[in-house]
């Protein structure tokens, strides 16, 4: 979750474009928000710990909970304002401490526990007691968007901090006629993936910018140049976290994969 403003991502995107004064002249303010958009789910499906979260979370009653989908009412982010639609989660990294009733009172550490050693020593543990405080997770790679708490969660209100992996939260695109993210507007919208890709979101925004075939900005050997910038910045990235080069060949579009090469 990143701190930079969109209307700054935007700016910058401008300045490359020529299209300053007055801004979005040449390309639609809408437009480049959506192209925006674009860019950090590209982003995050190539590293997707661009993405990664740390909050406070609203638990479900009894020991099975979901990060599949977090409504803004049961999430307390670290970072920035409440988000004002769902957040969809992709994998649970560690469900950290207690934070009580309200979801801002830090608490005891939640340890990770494995499931079958749960299973073997407390096989009634999904019926258990509650105690005042979340002490145990259990969580099984091949469900990411799941984990189980112990002891079963009682049916009033109780938090926990958690850290995971989530798509992006995608900008609001300004309907006609209106704009929002302007160089001097007063908008506090952050982009959704980590700051250090802004200079990604920038060039891919150009990309599609200069893909347009119009009279503003329709130039075939600039959108290719943006796209390389774009292209070889997400594989060299991945190479460094990973060690596995996913070869992204071509600018992925939000209509089609995103290709690789052969």
């Amino acid at each position: 979750m990143g701190t930079a403003f969109v209307k700054d991502v935007l700016y910058r995107a401008s300045v490359l474009m020529q299209d300053r004064v007055p801004q979005f002249t040449q390309s639609p303010e809408a437009e480049m928000v959506s192209w925006l958009n674009d860019g950090q789910v590209a982003i995050a499906k190539f590293l997707p710990s661009s993405c990664s979260r740390i909050d406070a979370i609203h638990l479900k009653p009894g020991t099975l909970q979901s990060i599949q989908t977090i409504a803004p009412a049961d999430i307390i982010p670290s970072i920035g304002s409440v988000p004002t639609a769902p957040i969809t989660g992709v994998t649970l990294n560690k469900v950290t401490r207690n934070m009580g009733a309200a979801g801002t009172t830090p608490g005891r550490v939640i340890r990770i526990s494995p499931g079958d050693l749960l299973d073997s020593q407390s096989p009634d543990w999904h019926t258990a007691a509650w105690n005042g405080r979340v002490e145990l997770f259990v969580f099984d790679p091949r469900t990411p968007k799941h984990f189980y708490v112990y002891p079963p969660v009682p049916s009033s209100r109780w938090w926990v901090e958690a850290s995971f992996l989530a798509e992006p939260e995608r900008i609001p695109v300004p309907g006609p006629g209106v704009s929002l993210y302007g160089a001097e507007s007063g908008s506090t919208v952050t982009i959704s993936v980590d700051d250090k890709h802004v200079d990604d979101l920038v060039n891919y925004i150009c990309a599609r910018c200069y893909l347009k075939d119009n009279e503003y900005a329709g130039n075939a050997a600039k959108a290719v140049e943006f796209g390389n910038l774009f292209i070889n910045s997400l594989n060299a990235q991945a190479v460094a976290l990973t060690g596995v080069n996913p070869n992204l060949s071509t600018l992925p579009l939000a209509a089609t994969p995103a290709a690789q090469a052969s």
